[in-house]
Protein backbone atom coordinates (compact mmCIF):
# COMPACT_ATOMS: atom_id res chain seq x y z
CA UNK A 1 0.00 0.00 0.00
CA UNK A 2 1.37 3.26 -0.88
CA UNK A 3 1.49 6.43 1.44
CA UNK A 4 -1.61 7.94 -0.51
CA UNK A 5 -3.42 4.68 -0.41
CA UNK A 6 -2.83 4.93 3.42
CA UNK A 7 -4.75 7.90 3.72
CA UNK A 8 -8.31 6.58 2.63
CA UNK A 9 -9.31 4.68 5.74
CA UNK A 10 -12.45 3.74 4.28
CA UNK A 11 -12.07 2.73 0.42
CA UNK A 12 -9.01 2.27 -1.46
CA UNK A 13 -10.90 2.99 -4.25
CA UNK A 14 -10.87 6.86 -3.83
CA UNK A 15 -7.20 7.59 -4.42
CA UNK A 16 -7.90 6.11 -7.63
CA UNK A 17 -10.66 8.48 -8.38
CA UNK A 18 -8.50 11.28 -6.74
CA UNK A 19 -5.91 10.25 -9.48
CA UNK A 20 -8.81 11.52 -12.06
CA UNK A 21 -9.47 14.45 -9.66
CA UNK A 22 -5.40 15.31 -9.89
CA UNK A 23 -5.17 15.08 -13.47
CA UNK A 24 -8.29 17.62 -13.98
CA UNK A 25 -6.21 19.76 -12.07
CA UNK A 26 -3.01 19.24 -14.47
CA UNK A 27 -5.81 19.47 -17.43
CA UNK A 28 -6.91 22.85 -16.24
CA UNK A 29 -3.48 24.18 -16.18
CA UNK A 30 -2.83 22.99 -19.69
CA UNK A 31 -6.00 25.19 -20.67
CA UNK A 32 -4.81 28.18 -19.71
CA UNK A 33 -6.32 27.89 -15.71
CA UNK A 34 -3.07 28.06 -13.89
CA UNK A 35 -2.21 31.22 -11.71
CA UNK A 36 0.97 30.30 -9.46
CA UNK A 37 -0.24 28.01 -6.50
CA UNK A 38 -4.04 29.21 -6.75
CA UNK A 39 -7.17 26.83 -7.87
CA UNK A 40 -8.24 23.92 -6.75
CA UNK A 41 -11.48 21.54 -7.39
CA UNK A 42 -12.68 19.44 -4.79
CA UNK A 43 -14.73 15.95 -4.71
CA UNK A 44 -17.40 15.08 -2.71
CA UNK A 45 -16.54 12.05 -0.15
CA UNK A 46 -18.54 9.20 -1.11
CA UNK A 47 -19.52 7.65 2.19
CA UNK A 48 -20.79 11.24 3.36
CA UNK A 49 -18.29 12.26 5.18
CA UNK A 50 -17.45 15.75 3.59
CA UNK A 51 -15.43 16.34 0.26
CA UNK A 52 -11.77 16.07 -0.86
CA UNK A 53 -10.16 19.61 -1.36
CA UNK A 54 -6.72 19.91 -3.12
CA UNK A 55 -4.40 20.92 -0.54
CA UNK A 56 -2.30 24.57 -0.89
CA UNK A 57 0.52 25.75 -1.86
CA UNK A 58 0.97 23.80 -5.25
CA UNK A 59 -0.52 24.95 -8.84
CA UNK A 60 -2.41 22.81 -10.70
CA UNK A 61 -0.06 21.56 -12.36
CA UNK A 62 1.63 19.62 -9.63
CA UNK A 63 -1.05 17.77 -8.32
CA UNK A 64 -1.54 13.91 -7.82
CA UNK A 65 -3.46 11.82 -5.81
CA UNK A 66 -1.68 12.03 -2.70
CA UNK A 67 -2.34 16.19 -2.51
CA UNK A 68 -5.67 16.26 -0.75
CA UNK A 69 -7.03 16.58 2.54
CA UNK A 70 -10.49 14.98 3.84
CA UNK A 71 -13.06 18.12 5.11
CA UNK A 72 -16.26 18.28 6.52
CA UNK A 73 -19.30 20.79 5.89
CA UNK A 74 -17.85 23.13 8.59
CA UNK A 75 -13.91 22.80 7.07
CA UNK A 76 -12.59 20.25 9.58
CA UNK A 77 -9.88 18.08 8.00
CA UNK A 78 -10.60 14.76 9.04
CA UNK A 79 -7.76 12.74 6.75
CA UNK A 80 -4.79 13.67 5.43
CA UNK A 81 -1.94 16.66 6.19
CA UNK A 82 -1.41 20.22 4.28
CA UNK A 83 -2.45 23.69 3.83
CA UNK A 84 -6.71 23.88 3.87
CA UNK A 85 -6.89 26.42 1.25
CA UNK A 86 -8.69 29.70 2.99
CA UNK A 87 -11.42 29.51 -0.13
CA UNK A 88 -13.24 26.07 1.48
CA UNK A 89 -16.44 27.57 1.91
CA UNK A 90 -16.90 28.00 -1.44
CA UNK A 91 -16.60 24.06 -2.61
CA UNK A 92 -18.60 22.86 0.97
CA UNK A 93 -21.55 25.63 0.32
CA UNK A 94 -21.87 25.02 -3.33
CA UNK A 95 -22.19 21.35 -2.68
CA UNK A 96 -24.12 21.65 0.42
CA UNK A 97 -27.06 23.58 -2.44
CA UNK A 98 -26.53 21.00 -5.16
CA UNK A 99 -26.38 17.79 -3.90
CA UNK A 100 -26.43 16.39 -7.66
CA UNK A 101 -22.73 18.01 -7.90
CA UNK A 102 -20.09 15.43 -6.99
CA UNK A 103 -17.21 17.65 -8.34
CA UNK A 104 -16.51 21.88 -7.92
CA UNK A 105 -13.73 23.77 -9.38
CA UNK A 106 -12.31 27.43 -8.21
CA UNK A 107 -9.60 29.07 -10.45
CA UNK A 108 -8.29 32.31 -12.32
CA UNK A 109 -8.57 31.46 -16.15
CA UNK A 110 -7.70 34.92 -17.80
CA UNK A 111 -10.04 35.43 -20.09
CA UNK A 112 -12.87 34.76 -17.97
CA UNK A 113 -11.39 36.90 -15.20
CA UNK A 114 -11.36 39.97 -17.55
CA UNK A 115 -15.00 39.15 -18.95
CA UNK A 116 -16.34 38.72 -15.33
CA UNK A 117 -14.43 42.67 -14.27
CA UNK A 118 -16.43 44.15 -16.37
CA UNK A 119 -20.26 44.44 -16.75
CA UNK A 120 -21.42 42.77 -19.80
CA UNK A 121 -23.19 39.55 -19.21
CA UNK A 122 -21.85 36.20 -21.14
CA UNK A 123 -22.94 35.20 -24.13
CA UNK A 124 -23.55 31.83 -25.84
CA UNK A 125 -21.73 33.67 -29.37
CA UNK A 126 -19.50 30.00 -30.12
CA UNK A 127 -19.75 26.56 -30.13
CA UNK A 128 -18.03 26.42 -26.28
CA UNK A 129 -20.87 29.03 -25.16
CA UNK A 130 -23.34 26.73 -26.37
CA UNK A 131 -22.05 24.49 -23.82
CA UNK A 132 -24.22 26.91 -21.30
CA UNK A 133 -26.84 27.79 -22.88
CA UNK A 134 -29.80 26.26 -20.41
CA UNK A 135 -28.54 28.20 -17.58
CA UNK A 136 -26.57 30.75 -18.73
CA UNK A 137 -23.23 32.09 -16.77
CA UNK A 138 -24.20 34.02 -13.75
CA UNK A 139 -21.97 37.32 -12.74
CA UNK A 140 -21.29 37.27 -8.62
CA UNK A 141 -20.83 40.67 -7.39
CA UNK A 142 -21.71 41.19 -4.05
CA UNK A 143 -17.57 41.01 -2.97
CA UNK A 144 -14.56 40.52 -5.53
CA UNK A 145 -12.60 38.90 -2.57
CA UNK A 146 -11.96 35.46 -1.60
CA UNK A 147 -15.01 33.41 -0.79
CA UNK A 148 -13.42 32.67 3.01
CA UNK A 149 -16.70 32.59 4.78
CA UNK A 150 -19.94 30.41 4.84
CA UNK A 151 -22.25 32.80 4.44
CA UNK A 152 -20.47 34.08 1.21
CA UNK A 153 -20.09 30.72 -0.01
CA UNK A 154 -24.29 30.69 0.76
CA UNK A 155 -24.08 33.42 -1.62
CA UNK A 156 -21.43 32.71 -4.25
CA UNK A 157 -23.97 29.38 -4.51
CA UNK A 158 -26.96 31.35 -4.10
CA UNK A 159 -25.44 33.31 -7.51
CA UNK A 160 -24.20 30.14 -9.10
CA UNK A 161 -28.06 28.43 -9.02
CA UNK A 162 -28.44 25.70 -11.35
CA UNK A 163 -25.63 26.94 -13.77
CA UNK A 164 -22.41 25.21 -14.29
CA UNK A 165 -20.66 28.08 -14.07
CA UNK A 166 -20.25 31.55 -12.69
CA UNK A 167 -17.87 34.39 -13.00
CA UNK A 168 -16.98 36.02 -9.71
CA UNK A 169 -16.28 40.04 -10.02
CA UNK A 170 -12.45 41.08 -10.53
CA UNK A 171 -11.25 37.47 -8.94
CA UNK A 172 -12.11 34.14 -11.00
CA UNK A 173 -14.93 31.74 -11.81
CA UNK A 174 -16.47 28.77 -10.09
CA UNK A 175 -17.53 25.69 -12.01
CA UNK A 176 -19.05 22.18 -11.48
CA UNK A 177 -20.15 18.75 -12.94
CA UNK A 178 -21.81 15.93 -11.14
CA UNK A 179 -18.42 14.33 -12.46
CA UNK A 180 -14.71 14.81 -13.25
CA UNK A 181 -15.67 15.29 -16.62
CA UNK A 182 -18.00 17.46 -16.91
CA UNK A 183 -16.81 19.76 -14.42
CA UNK A 184 -13.37 19.73 -16.34
CA UNK A 185 -15.21 20.45 -19.36
CA UNK A 186 -17.24 23.28 -17.52
CA UNK A 187 -13.73 25.21 -16.92
CA UNK A 188 -12.26 24.70 -20.10
CA UNK A 189 -15.33 25.40 -22.24
CA UNK A 190 -16.19 28.72 -20.30
CA UNK A 191 -12.51 30.05 -20.68
CA UNK A 192 -12.46 29.33 -24.67
CA UNK A 193 -15.86 30.39 -24.78
CA UNK A 194 -14.91 34.29 -22.47
CA UNK A 195 -11.90 34.40 -25.15
CA UNK A 196 -14.14 34.08 -28.22
CA UNK A 197 -16.58 36.56 -26.97
CA UNK A 198 -13.63 39.03 -25.78
CA UNK A 199 -12.06 38.93 -29.44
CA UNK A 200 -15.43 39.62 -30.94
CA UNK A 201 -16.13 42.74 -28.77
CA UNK A 202 -12.84 43.84 -29.17
CA UNK A 203 -13.19 43.48 -33.09
CA UNK A 204 -15.89 46.22 -32.84
CA UNK A 205 -17.91 44.16 -34.95
CA UNK A 206 -21.82 44.48 -34.80
CA UNK A 207 -23.50 41.00 -34.31
CA UNK A 208 -26.29 38.77 -32.91
CA UNK A 209 -26.70 36.49 -30.10
CA UNK A 210 -28.09 33.26 -31.76
CA UNK A 211 -31.98 32.40 -30.74
CA UNK A 212 -31.74 30.79 -26.77
CA UNK A 213 -33.56 27.57 -28.28
CA UNK A 214 -31.74 27.82 -31.18
CA UNK A 215 -28.50 27.41 -28.69
CA UNK A 216 -30.13 24.95 -26.25
CA UNK A 217 -31.54 22.64 -29.24
CA UNK A 218 -27.31 22.49 -30.45
CA UNK A 219 -26.16 21.64 -26.78
CA UNK A 220 -28.23 18.82 -27.25
CA UNK A 221 -27.12 17.93 -30.52
CA UNK A 222 -23.06 18.47 -29.77
CA UNK A 223 -22.82 17.84 -26.22
CA UNK A 224 -24.15 14.32 -25.85
CA UNK A 225 -22.82 11.94 -23.19
CA UNK A 226 -20.90 10.16 -26.06
CA UNK A 227 -19.50 13.76 -27.15
CA UNK A 228 -18.09 14.63 -23.52
CA UNK A 229 -16.46 11.53 -23.01
CA UNK A 230 -14.84 11.74 -26.16
CA UNK A 231 -13.69 14.95 -25.14
CA UNK A 232 -12.37 14.53 -21.88
CA UNK A 233 -10.70 11.23 -23.24
CA UNK A 234 -8.86 14.06 -26.12
CA UNK A 235 -7.82 16.16 -23.20
CA UNK A 236 -6.33 13.34 -20.88
CA UNK A 237 -4.41 11.98 -24.36
CA UNK A 238 -3.60 15.66 -24.57
CA UNK A 239 -2.18 15.59 -21.16
CA UNK A 240 -0.13 12.39 -21.36
CA UNK A 241 1.29 14.53 -24.76
CA UNK A 242 1.80 17.40 -22.64
CA UNK A 243 3.46 15.47 -19.68
CA UNK A 244 6.00 13.38 -21.79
Amino acid sequence: MSNSDALYSQDESIGTVLNEVARAHRILEMEGHGDMSMGHLSYRDPFGRGLWLKKGNLGLEEVTAADFILIDFDGNVLEGQGLRHLEWPLHTEIMLARPEVNVVGHSHPFKATVLGAGNTEFSVVNNHGVYFAEHGVPRFAATSHIITTQELGKQLAATLGSADAVLQANHGASFVGRNIKEATLAGIFLEKAADFQLALLASGMSYEVPDPEESREKFRRIYPERAKSNFWMYFNRKLDRFEA
